[in-house]
């Protein structure tokens, strides 16, 4: 009776992972391609994109520096780092998102979503991946614009979310070379 009970819990824990595991972009050899940063794929206008990322990374907006992305954009962002990691979120403070965009952020225990002009916040996800969702419905008007820097900071190295935020400030604010949308934290 008592192995009956495990290989229903088992079955039930396999369909928790299988549907959670179907929120994330898959990679399939024939549609994505290898880059240096993990995997990626988009159509040929930007507009549905997803993005694969073993390392820490800032997420921009497309055409960030001019801030206005296009609308009925579709990007997704899967940061699968280190698991001794905990994955610390850092959000522009001036993010700006035109009516109907919204970027959310998922991780197994964690959803958060912001809309229009919800003011962002810095936080440790405690997890050692996530999933960052960018959707837009119109991307007129001027100055829309977000970033986000996703930090790996090992679970054993006790330092608070804004010292850790503090250290990559400068390098979020920089912007993303040219038309690029993420950039590699750097040490």
């Amino acid at each position: 009776m008592n192995m009956l009970r495990f290989c229903g819990s088992l079955a039930v824990l396999v369909a928790v992972i299988a549907a959670v595991a179907n929120t994330y972009c898959e990679k399939r050899s024939t549609q994505y391609e290898r880059s240096t940063h993990g995997w990626d794929k988009c159509d040929e206008n930007g507009l549905a994109c997803c993005y694969y990322f073993n390392g820490s990374v800032i997420l921009y907006s497309h055409n960030y520096h001019n801030g206005t992305y296009n609308p009925n954009t579709h990007c997704e962002y899967i940061i699968d780092i280190d698991w001794d990691c905990n994955l610390v979120m850092c959000v522009e403070i001036d993010m700006s998102l035109a009516q109907g965009s919204g970027v959310m952020i998922k991780t197994m225990d964690t959803s958060i979503t912001y809309k229009g002009t919800k003011t962002p916040f810095n936080a440790n996800l405690n997890d050692n991946s996530a999933s960052v969702m960018f959707t837009s419905e119109d991307g007129g008007g001027e100055d829309n614009k977000w970033s986000m820097g996703m930090v790996c900071v090992p679970k054993t190295d006790y330092r608070s979310v804004c010292e850790i935020c503090e250290d990559i400030a400068d390098q979020q604010l920089a912007g993303p070379e040219g038309d690029e949308v993420f950039k590699f934290i750097e040490d």
